[in-house]
């Protein structure tokens, strides 16, 4: 028997030739050799697809340094992986992803947040460390990575105010109706005491700043972490001042609607704030007018990280 290739196979083996005609015709199909055409056609169309394995992470276990970096609160959404150097995505935990890698390789994760809690700005947050791993992946079986995280050796706190002593870490402005008090609360609190401000009656609005002007880089990232309880819609900002101390204007970062089912955290970028208002010095400032009686907002772990 002549096992050779017919010249129609050789050149038209996929599905289908450039004409749009299977790559043996009827006739051919009939004569001698059509078992090596069936066969190439068949095996170019129907190739089986690679098994991956799985990667699964539920979530990121966070911890500090409390004395120097506060409270561990934190809100990390994604795992953002790659493997060997090579990215694979970000996704929401907790995921199960798979990867066609086999063997033994070095995954790494970085924790992800939202920017401003917009769901559209996911990113790897700058001042959380990496998480590597070497994992053994076996196709058709799934890994399970618990990875762990701190902040960065370089993140530089210019400001912690975890509200457990006797006073707030902000001043009031001819601005403001009323001032921010300790709130000592087991209805209320987030970890132990927070800061709170309720505006009833006749009291319409506040407006407070930090006690302590900072100086912020122009280019490297700025955040503001916070955790918040609020029935109405509130402001966080950058307000500006001269090297002697006169005010010179405001910008605001980011408005924050009503929390719906209690605490949240916000993971809030002022780098945009900082450069539309550039001076030699600024304050933090929170404010909201009342829209409801009483309308009222409560303030934990306020850290501005840079």
């Amino acid at each position: 028997m002549n096992n050779k290739i017919h010249p129609k196979c050789a050149t038209n083996a996929i599905c289908g030739s450039p004409k749009g005609r299977p790559c043996c015709s009827f006739s051919f199909l009939f004569g001698k050799g059509w078992v090596w055409c069936f066969f190439l056609f068949f095996s170019s169309c129907h190739k089986e697809a690679p098994i991956p394995a799985y990667i699964h992470i539920d979530k990121f276990s966070f911890s500090t340094n409390y004395s120097t970096e506060g409270s561990n609160s934190e809100k990390i959404i994604d795992a953002w992986i790659d493997v060997d150097g090579q990215p694979i995505g970000a996704f929401e935990m907790p995921c199960t992803v798979p990867v066609l890698f086999t063997g033994q390789h070095t995954v790494t994760v970085w924790p992800g947040i939202k920017e401003n809690g917009i769901s559209t700005t996911r990113i790897q947050y700058p001042f959380y460390n990496t998480y590597t791993q070497t994992v053994t992946l076996t196709p058709g079986s799934i890994s399970t990575i618990n990875p762990v995280t701190t902040y960065t050796s370089f993140s530089v706190f210019s400001f912690i105010d975890d509200f457990e002593g006797g006073a707030t870490g902000f001043c009031d402005t001819a601005l403001t109706d009323i001032s921010m008090q300790i709130v000592s609360s087991p209805n209320i609190e987030m970890e132990g005491q927070c800061g709170g401000v309720v505006l009833t009656g006749n009291k319409s609005q506040y407006y407070g700043v930090t006690c302590t002007k900072f100086i912020l880089p122009n280019t490297d990232p700025v955040f503001l972490e916070i955790n918040y309880n609020c029935n109405a819609e509130f402001s966080v900002g950058i307000a500006a001042y001269d090297g002697l101390n006169n005010y010179l204007g405001q910008a605001i970062a980011l408005n924050l609607r009503p929390t719906m089912d209690g605490w949240n955290k916000a993971y809030v970028k002022l780098n945009d704030a900082v450069a539309s208002v550039g001076s030699a010095q600024y304050a933090i400032f929170f404010s909201m007018q009342k829209n409801n009686d009483p309308s009222y907002l409560y303030l934990d772990n306020v850290k501005l990280i840079h």
